[in-house]
């Protein structure tokens, strides 16, 4: 899998700043999700120190974690909720109404993606400040990387 650059979330001086993630989309694809499965979205926290923002898609009969990285239109979803400066675990496959996010510009992952050791990811494309947060940070997969609490 090759990453675009701005994956990490970091950029070196001088360098042009990584995008940003349109909230505005993402907010509107949580509702859409939410509206499809008869449910609510919970809080969406700013992302702070993270590399992404979450949210909480509620329905009758179960909970649902979303995270979007904050520089690529990238989702994917977890057991368990977030946890600031904790290592994000329990990666799940996308529920059946993803396909809310993938129509306002998203891609979401699969725990296959997200489990993908590092040394089969292609960062050709990232920037040199990135590739030096990858050295000190070491991240073992795909996961580490996209969704951090690098600071």
């Amino acid at each position: 899998m090759r990453l675009d650059r701005g994956a990490t979330g970091f950029c070196g001086q001088g360098d042009k700043p990584a995008n940003e993630t349109d909230l505005t989309l993402f907010r509107s694809a949580c509702w859409e999700a939410a509206r499809l499965i008869g449910g609510r979205v919970g809080e969406l926290p700013p992302a702070g120190a993270s590399s992404f923002h979450s949210a909480t898609i509620t329905s009758r009969a179960e909970e649902h974690f979303v995270l979007c990285h904050a520089h690529l239109p990238v989702v994917a979803f977890t057991e368990l909720p977030p946890v600031p400066g904790q290592p994000l675990a329990r990666f799940v496959n996308p529920p059946p109404w993803v396909d809310a996010f993938t129509a306002f510009g998203f891609r979401y992952l699969q725990v296959e993606d997200l489990s993908l050791p590092m040394s089969k990811v292609d960062v050709a494309e990232l920037a040199e400040a990135e590739l030096t947060q990858i050295r000190y940070w070491r991240p073992k997969a795909l996961s580490d990387l996209l969704f951090n609490w690098w600071d």
